[in-house]
């Protein structure tokens, strides 16, 4: 269970996980050593998943995004887990939810240009147990983030 100070300190790693200790015991109201402490509990309870850096598509040659509703011909599970395994290892696969509703996954690619995801569709679409797809292409990144927000009631 976190408490006040964890919610605090997970706000202030989310938006910046390389501060030093010293940097998130002004942010959180506790000393360097006790944040530092916190931070690795966390990471070892699982509360933290990753330390990672958000990278600008755009700025590495990947400027298309794209949100595919993917909706599968049969919902057998091991058919199912074929594919979560082959969205997990496409590293063109930024997210990939399976989800309730018409489409059984949610996809957020990033993409060269459009040969590239032609490509890509070509791999992992032309399956029989693929039904269909359709295709958003993201025209601005609006709110770009993986945080989520911590309080404790």
């Amino acid at each position: 269970m976190i408490d006040g100070f964890d919610a605090k300190l997970l706000a202030a790693l989310q938006r910046d996980n390389q501060q030093t200790g010293a940097q998130l015991a002004e942010k959180v109201g506790l000393s360097s050593a006790a944040c530092l402490r916190r931070a690795q509990r966390l990471r070892e309870e699982g509360v933290i998943v990753a330390d990672v850096s958000v990278v600008a598509p755009e700025k590495v040659g990947r400027g298309l995004t794209m949100i595919v509703l993917v909706e599968m011909e049969r919902d057998q599970a091991e058919l199912l887990e074929s594919f979560k395994a082959r969205m997990r290892a496409a590293p063109e696969v930024m997210q990939c939810w399976y989800v309730t509703g018409r489409a059984d996954f949610v996809l957020t690619l990033t993409m060269r240009d459009m040969a590239d995801y032609q490509a890509f569709t070509t791999r992992h679409f032309a399956d029989p147990n693929v039904r269909g797809y359709e295709t958003l292409v993201s025209m601005d990144a609006v709110k770009r983030t993986g945080a989520t927000p911590v309080s404790i009631d």
